[in-house]
Protein backbone atom coordinates (compact mmCIF):
# COMPACT_ATOMS: atom_id res chain seq x y z
CA UNK A 1 0.00 0.00 0.00
CA UNK A 2 0.96 3.10 -0.93
CA UNK A 3 1.80 5.81 2.29
CA UNK A 4 0.54 9.51 0.92
CA UNK A 5 -1.46 12.31 2.85
CA UNK A 6 -4.81 10.37 2.75
CA UNK A 7 -3.88 7.27 4.31
CA UNK A 8 -1.51 9.54 6.97
CA UNK A 9 -4.87 11.45 7.75
CA UNK A 10 -6.66 8.03 8.01
CA UNK A 11 -4.42 6.42 10.24
CA UNK A 12 -4.31 9.82 12.49
CA UNK A 13 -8.10 10.25 12.68
CA UNK A 14 -8.53 5.86 13.30
CA UNK A 15 -5.91 6.61 16.16
CA UNK A 16 -7.59 10.13 17.51
CA UNK A 17 -11.19 7.84 17.81
CA UNK A 18 -9.08 5.01 19.56
CA UNK A 19 -7.53 7.37 21.97
CA UNK A 20 -10.35 9.50 22.94
CA UNK A 21 -12.46 6.10 23.49
CA UNK A 22 -9.43 4.56 25.39
CA UNK A 23 -9.24 8.62 27.52
CA UNK A 24 -13.27 8.19 28.34
CA UNK A 25 -13.04 4.87 29.18
CA UNK A 26 -10.32 5.57 31.87
CA UNK A 27 -11.71 8.30 33.83
CA UNK A 28 -15.76 7.57 33.40
CA UNK A 29 -16.49 6.04 37.38
CA UNK A 30 -20.12 4.49 35.78
CA UNK A 31 -20.70 1.25 34.14
CA UNK A 32 -21.00 3.46 30.68
CA UNK A 33 -17.33 3.19 30.54
CA UNK A 34 -17.49 0.02 28.91
CA UNK A 35 -19.35 1.49 25.98
CA UNK A 36 -16.12 3.29 25.22
CA UNK A 37 -14.00 0.35 25.46
CA UNK A 38 -16.31 -2.12 22.67
CA UNK A 39 -15.83 1.07 20.53
CA UNK A 40 -11.94 0.82 21.22
CA UNK A 41 -12.55 -2.46 20.35
CA UNK A 42 -14.57 -1.65 16.97
CA UNK A 43 -12.37 0.99 15.62
CA UNK A 44 -9.81 -1.33 15.89
CA UNK A 45 -11.63 -4.22 13.56
CA UNK A 46 -12.69 -1.59 11.12
CA UNK A 47 -9.39 -0.38 11.19
CA UNK A 48 -6.99 -3.65 10.99
CA UNK A 49 -9.29 -4.56 7.94
CA UNK A 50 -8.57 -1.52 5.94
CA UNK A 51 -5.28 -1.39 6.49
CA UNK A 52 -3.46 -4.59 6.48
CA UNK A 53 0.09 -4.01 6.38
CA UNK A 54 2.19 -4.84 10.13
CA UNK A 55 3.88 -1.40 9.66
CA UNK A 56 0.64 0.22 9.61
CA UNK A 57 -0.85 -1.52 12.45
CA UNK A 58 2.31 -0.69 14.24
CA UNK A 59 1.71 3.19 13.65
CA UNK A 60 -2.34 3.03 14.77
CA UNK A 61 -1.06 1.47 17.87
CA UNK A 62 1.70 3.56 18.75
CA UNK A 63 0.46 6.60 18.04
CA UNK A 64 -3.01 5.47 19.74
CA UNK A 65 -1.11 5.15 22.86
CA UNK A 66 0.60 8.48 22.42
CA UNK A 67 -2.60 10.24 21.86
CA UNK A 68 -3.90 8.60 24.58
CA UNK A 69 -1.42 9.74 26.78
CA UNK A 70 -1.82 12.96 26.26
CA UNK A 71 -5.86 13.52 26.06
CA UNK A 72 -5.88 11.96 29.38
CA UNK A 73 -2.84 14.25 30.75
CA UNK A 74 -5.23 17.34 29.12
CA UNK A 75 -8.89 16.00 30.68
CA UNK A 76 -6.42 15.44 34.31
CA UNK A 77 -5.52 19.17 34.12
CA UNK A 78 -8.82 20.41 33.57
CA UNK A 79 -10.43 18.63 35.99
CA UNK A 80 -7.48 19.18 38.25
CA UNK A 81 -8.16 22.91 37.42
CA UNK A 82 -12.11 22.54 37.99
CA UNK A 83 -11.95 21.52 41.51
CA UNK A 84 -9.15 24.61 42.10
CA UNK A 85 -10.88 27.47 40.84
CA UNK A 86 -8.39 29.74 42.95
CA UNK A 87 -5.55 28.73 40.56
CA UNK A 88 -7.43 30.45 37.77
CA UNK A 89 -8.39 33.57 39.72
CA UNK A 90 -4.48 33.99 40.75
CA UNK A 91 -5.07 34.11 44.40
CA UNK A 92 -2.96 31.72 46.47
Amino acid sequence: MKFNFATAMWVFWYSLLAAISLALFSTIPSLVKYIFSLLVIYIGIRFFRRFETLGMRIIFIVLAILLYFIIVLVITMIIYLRDNPELLNGVG
